[in-house]
């Protein structure tokens, strides 16, 4: 199956207003615990786009005293955009240089600027869960494992940039009141990767996508559980994931989670959004780990009304 259909605005568009195309890009620094983002979100029937570029490190964990932050919300979507060729108002310019392969991404304020161009070390992964909650957050949605390479530039310091990289991309009605407790996490090597959605409360959560991508092979998660071994502040700070894909094939890795970024952007809820360090195999692969909440449920953890790791119901 191709999925050329994963650069370009989705087909089938209805007139709801909460229609939603999303592009994504990571990037880091592993060595200085800098961990950033690149996403930002078409609502075409609104004619509103939001987003753009965010950059964090331990030094500031909040989008008032991280190292960057303008996730701009109120911009108009620019007249003849195209999902992977525009300029939106705050600067960020993305352009595709060849399909489901090369992007070049830049932006320019506030003494903030990037040189950026990814490229993909494997092929597209469609997202398919069957979970009523995630569906309703994108009808369309891939992952795809590569690197980014280039330079950020922060008040005269120059950052260089060459990391592994994921891209993530989607389409439809996005309800994000829908969404519960869950991580969004992903590791990438030279020659493997692997990409996992999972939700729960509590400790133990189930896997409901993803994929496996290892010896030029790349198959869809059948099943699989992350396991929180410790927890940090807001959220976890060490994980066991264990998942078998529609191949046959098992792996299990133990991921190192920085502390993160509390990212607010979404409104309806919070995501711990970190760096991570996996060992798969005994092999390390960077890659980070969102984790993911109601934003009311966030904030009673926050102030201690719920304990993490305990069940709310």
């Amino acid at each position: 199956m191709t999925l050329l259909m994963a650069d370009h605005f989705g087909e089938g568009r209805d007139d709801n207003p909460y229609w939603n195309e999303s592009v994504w890009f990571s990037f880091s620094i592993p060595e200085r615990r800098i961990h950033g983002s690149i996403q930002y979100y078409f609502r075409p029937n609104m004619g509103m786009l939001n987003g753009g570029p965010v950059m964090w490190d331990p030094s500031g964990r909040f989008q008032w005293n991280c190292l960057y932050y303008n996730w701009s919300h109120l911009q108009a979507m620019p007249k003849g955009a195209q999902k992977f060729d525009m300029q939106a108002r705050n600067s960020l310019r993305v352009k595709m240089l060849e399909p489901l392969k090369r992007y070049k991404i830049g932006y320019d304020k506030e003494g903030f600027q990037m040189d950026l161009v990814w490229e993909a070390l494997g092929p597209c992964h469609e997202l398919k869960t069957g979970d009523p909650g995630q569906t309703a957050t994108a009808k369309f949605h891939i992952e795809q494992p590569g690197r980014m390479k280039g330079t950020v530039r922060r008040h005269g310091e120059t950052f260089a940039i060459d990391c592994f990289s994921m891209r993530d991309t989607s389409y439809g009605a996005r309800d994000y009141e829908s969404l519960a407790l869950g991580g969004y996490f992903w590791g990438i090597a030279a020659d493997s990767s692997f990409h996992a959605l999972c939700m729960g409360e509590g400790r133990e959560a189930k896997c409901i996508g993803g994929y496996i991508f290892k010896d030029g092979e790349m198959a869809s998660l059948a099943s699989g559980k992350r396991t929180i071994l410790e927890y940090g502040q807001f959220g976890p700070s060490k994980v066991l994931f264990e998942g078998t894909d529609k191949l046959g094939r098992s792996m299990q890795a133990t991921g190192s989670i920085d502390p993160g970024l509390i990212f607010t952007g979404y409104t309806d809820h919070t995501v711990v959004w970190s760096l991570a360090e996996w060992d798969w195999d005994g092999l390390t692969h960077w890659g980070d780990n969102q984790e993911f909440a109601p934003s009311e449920w966030f904030r009673q953890m926050a102030r201690g009304e719920i304990k993490l790791g305990e069940a709310t119901a």
